[in-house]
């Protein structure tokens, strides 16, 4: 399998697990691998240390470490991280904030699968 080709490695971070579950079902459907998923900003770090996944999604909304501070603490990891804020906020506000913390994409919740699709089309992913 050519690097273009390879699954690509996704962390799952949000505090439902509905939504955990959800998004994992979609992602696997698209041909994406999900390596981990972490329930809160506090366990991500060690899990994406653990795990190196390709792209990591994020709830906007946790307990403990929000969406925007999660991927601060990340990018010290990594610089390149390839993140994706999952959010049900829609203000201007916080989707500037995500572009300026360098977020690669959003998807607004409720989402569905054609949404996460077209997000994941950007980042090279395709079913």
């Amino acid at each position: 399998m050519s690097e273009n080709n390879k699954k690509k490695r996704v962390l799952i971070v949000d505090d439902s697990g509905f939504v955990r579950k959800s998004l994992k079902n979609i992602l696997e459907k698209l041909g994406c691998e999900v390596v981990g998923e972490a329930e809160n900003g506090l366990t991500v770090l060690s899990r994406y240390k653990e795990l190196k996944p390709d792209i990591v999604t994020i709830d906007m909304v946790m307990p403990h470490l929000s969406g925007i501070n999660c991927l601060r603490l990340l990018k010290e990891i990594d610089p390149n991280v390839v993140a994706v804020m999952v959010t049900s906020v829609s203000s201007e506000e916080t989707i500037l904030d995500c572009i300026h913390e360098g977020v690669k994409s959003y998807i607004l919740k409720p989402f569905d699968e054609e949404k996460i699709k077209e997000v994941m089309a950007k980042l090279g992913v395709t079913a």
